[in-house]
């Protein structure tokens, strides 16, 4: 084992006591409420974002320790994001990290309360973070609402509608087969243009590419991104600094994803943990656009601009920002 992989397996576990300790705070609720809730946040997973935003909160030298009720909230959030994702009305998965989904367990209307009690929670104990004192509540107030961003409507929330609307889009130069099917049975969206299903108002244009874009910039890239800058925020970056941190953040989420989209294609249903879902449903993916390797050659550009963008920061620890240089190439050349 590595040094990299001892680092992220010593984070997974701190990330992973803490969060059974918050679920067991957890008081005034119905015992299978919080035994669903639990049953996906103890699910397994490599914890990429809790250990994104430790790292980086120690690269600007705080401990894992001074940002752990955030780290344990940005893990909670992406659980919650996960059931929905494998509900029927989404992707309809049956497998997610090798186990059964939420909803294949405890039934679909108590999985979608699992992810609104977590998806609650997380603003709960994301905010005790402020009772820290080296980090202090402006720090933390800062962070929750650049945080709270990128989970909503402007981030992770924005991408998932496109995505859900973009499905039939990989398959050829179909239109969307969701959108079309309720432009048929909703007089309310009728005349509505792909812009209206997939992207802002103020987008520049829609073609499959821009909507790809938006898609893997919000759904999954933007809690990507949000990890890294909440690690950043609660350290008190600022500055320069902070928009070098962003572009390392921008630049692996994307690359997050696109990997994400190679997997689906040479990952077995069993690597992955669940099914190959996106040929399946025609998503569109930077594969389908872009194929194999035209994929792989945009992956290795943005890691070569994140690491790039690390050599900028002026004062990050310079012995403290390995693991975020490694984490990029984790991010390239992970298998499942």
């Amino acid at each position: 084992m590595n040094k990299f992989d001892t680092y992220q397996k010593e984070k997974a576990k701190i990330v992973e006591k803490n969060l059974a300790k918050y679920i067991s705070k957890i008081k005034n609720s119905p015992k299978i409420l919080t035994d669903a809730m639990n049953y996906s946040l103890q699910a397994g997973g490599k914890r990429v974002r809790p250990i994104l935003l430790m790292a980086t909160a120690e690269a600007f030298g705080k401990k894992a320790t001074d940002v752990l009720p955030a780290a344990c909230a940005v893990e909670m959030l992406h659980t919650y994001s996960l059931i929905h994702d494998d509900l029927p009305c989404m992707d309809n998965d049956d497998l997610r990290r090798g186990k059964p989904t939420n909803h294949k367990v405890f039934g679909e209307d108590l999985a979608l309360l699992a992810g609104d009690a977590l998806l609650t929670y997380v603003f709960e104990v994301f905010a005790q973070n402020g009772k820290v004192k080296t980090i202090g509540a402006e720090n933390t107030l800062n962070a929750l609402l650049n945080f709270a961003n990128c989970a909503g409507a402007s981030g992770m929330v924005g991408g998932q509608t496109a995505d859900v609307y973009a499905e039939g889009m990989g398959a050829s130069d179909a239109k969307s087969m969701r959108a079309e099917k309720l432009k048929k049975s909703s007089k309310f969206v009728a005349d509505k243009s792909l812009r209206y299903f997939m992207l802002p108002p103020t987008a520049p244009e829609t073609t499959p590419e821009a909507i790809l874009r938006y898609i893997h910039a919000n759904k999954t890239g933007a809690l990507i991104r949000g990890s890294v800058e909440t690690g950043a925020l609660l350290a008190g970056v600022k500055g320069t600094d902070l928009k070098h941190i962003k572009e390392y953040a921008n630049c692996t989420g994307l690359v997050f994803q696109i990997v994400d989209d190679i997997l689906d294609v040479t990952a077995t249903a069993k690597q992955l943990g669940k099914s190959n879902s996106d040929k399946e449903n025609g998503k569109l993916t930077f594969v389908s656009l872009f194929g194999l390797e035209g994929s792989r050659k945009h992956a290795q550009l943005l890691i070569a601009n994140a690491q790039k963008a690390l050599g900028k920061l002026k004062t990050a620890k310079k012995k403290n920002l390995w693991p975020l240089y490694e984490m990029a190439e984790f991010f390239k050349t992970r298998t499942y």
